[in-house]
């Protein structure tokens, strides 16, 4: 009877479960569509095919369609974020600086810990880090400053085995920082010399694969919570600083550039310019438009201006931390999002196992009052934009979600603009099918960017160790 009752019991299981399926083909958007609350594409019905059934892929790909197109999937994903607001210990401060939770993890794949107070003196620009973990970290602040500790959490690195967070007396070590209204300075981020060298060897390595004339850009650009704290609290931030950058530059090879682009976002950031978004923890155009026209010119390339680009316009758009910035800066905060068209037609296609042709997707989805309208979100594992352009050069962008905002402003200098998400959450690990070195050869690929926020930046593992074994 117990062995009648318990097959009746599968039976009507894997019926559901298969009705379930089938309600999913007959409802489910084959093309896909995308999902506002989680900024990404999602996946389309994939076409069945020989190899792919016997490669696993096919597989793989059904599995991830039957998820995304699940019915209720939308409401459910809801009803979880908004559960995990009301039972949120965190106060509205702390949640403006670590929304971006996932995201974070995904990529650094390191413990946080934040420091006790303290009150810094700026470094100099020059000055080069003692020898150390790779990973400090350090929050301060000044007269009860709300941004210490909880910026500490959004940072891409660790606390020092110790535990210490606190740099040592009278040395000089690399910092992204606020410089504070009573004429101090409050410390983000530090970068102990271990990471610099990682990350100077991974960036070293891909100069080295590239040919003679190509070049290597390193770009790290903080995350918005970050940015936006100083703007946010007039009265105890002046501004803010990095005095990595230089650090870092030094111990490149000829060919390497880091792009200082804090400095180059805040001098924009003090005229009034709309170089990060207030409702979203992203970088918007206009900002990356800014540091890409820096880099042309140290490369001595004359570049386009932003206005030179027509976009779609959002003038209501509020992205993934909309909730924490209007308790903390005020209810009608929205922002100006403005998607950029092509100067030529440009086309776009998404590849795995180097050279096998996924699918073709838009290049832009303007209509999409998000960030998911640059380039239609992230593609994996290996986005190529044909720009319409014949300047007989290709470039690869390495990157996160930053990237999407970057790569539309190299396409007027290049035959082909690939995009390569190599973090965690991505699928370049298990489709990609081969090293990146050998994606550079088969793209002919002659300059490399790599684009990254703070959970990807200098003191992460992604720089320090993921870009450098996905090289092979």
């Amino acid at each position: 009877m117990k062995r009648k009752f318990s097959f009746l019991i599968t039976y009507w299981w894997c019926l559901l479960l298969g009705l379930l399926g089938l309600l999913v083909f007959i409802t489910g958007n084959r093309e896909g569509g995308v999902s506002e609350l989680e900024n990404r594409t999602l996946e389309p019905l994939p076409a069945f095919s020989a190899e792919s059934w016997f490669d696993g892929s096919f597989a793989g790909s059904l599995e991830a369609y039957l998820s995304d197109q699940l019915p209720g999937r939308g409401g459910m994903l809801g009803c979880s974020s908004d559960l995990l607001g009301v039972f949120s210990t965190l106060s509205d401060e702390d949640r403006l600086l670590q929304t971006d939770i996932a995201e974070q993890l995904d990529s650094m794949g390191e413990s946080i810990a934040a420091g006790p107070a303290e009150t810094a003196s700026e470094p100099e620009s020059g000055a080069s880090a003692p020898a150390g973990d790779g990973g400090l970290t350090s929050a301060s602040s000044a007269g009860g400053d709300p941004a210490g500790a909880a910026a500490s959490a959004g940072d891409d690195g660790a606390a020092d085995a110790s535990g210490s967070t606190e740099a040592d007396a009278g040395t000089d070590i690399p910092v992204l920082g606020y410089r504070l209204k009573s004429g101090g300075t409050s410390t983000i981020f530090q970068f102990g010399a271990d990471a610099i060298s990682a990350t100077a060897r991974s960036l070293n390595a891909y100069r080295a694969a590239l040919p003679a004339d190509g070049t290597v850009t390193f770009i790290y650009v903080p995350y918005s919570q970050v940015a936006n704290q100083w703007l946010f609290h007039p009265n105890i931030y002046s501004g803010w600083y990095s005095t990595v950058e230089p650090v870092l530059q030094a111990e490149t090879v000829d060919g390497v550039y880091v792009c200082p682009a804090v400095g180059i976002l805040s001098a924009h950031m003090e005229q009034g310019d709309a170089v990060y978004f207030k409702t979203d923890h992203h970088w918007s155009p206009l900002g990356a438009s800014f540091v890409q026209r820096d880099v042309m010119a140290h490369f001595g390339t004359p570049s386009a201006d932003y206005a030179d680009f027509t976009y779609t316009v959002h003038d209501r758009f509020t992205g993934s931390i909309t909730q924490s910035v209007r308790a903390s800066a005020g209810s009608s905060v929205v922002d100006r999002l403005e998607v950029p068209a092509g100067l030529a037609p440009t086309h776009a296609f998404v590849y795995r196992d180097l050279d096998v042709l996924m699918k073709e997707v838009r290049y832009m989805e303007p209509e999409r009052n998000s960030y998911g309208a640059l380039l239609g979100g992230t593609h994996s594992p290996f986005y190529v934009a044909e720009t319409g352009f014949h300047t007989g050069r290709n470039a690869l962008v390495i990157c996160d979600s930053y990237g999407n905002a970057f790569l539309p402003y190299l396409t007027p200098y290049y035959d082909r603009v690939c995009l390569a998400d190599l973090r965690g959450s991505s699928s370049f690990d298990s489709m990609g099918g081969a090293s990146v070195r050998e994606y550079i050869e088969h793209y002919a690929i002659d300059d490399v960017y790599f684009v990254v926020s703070t959970g990807c930046g200098i003191n992460s593992s992604y720089m320090r160790h993921t870009v450098y074994e996905y090289l092979g």
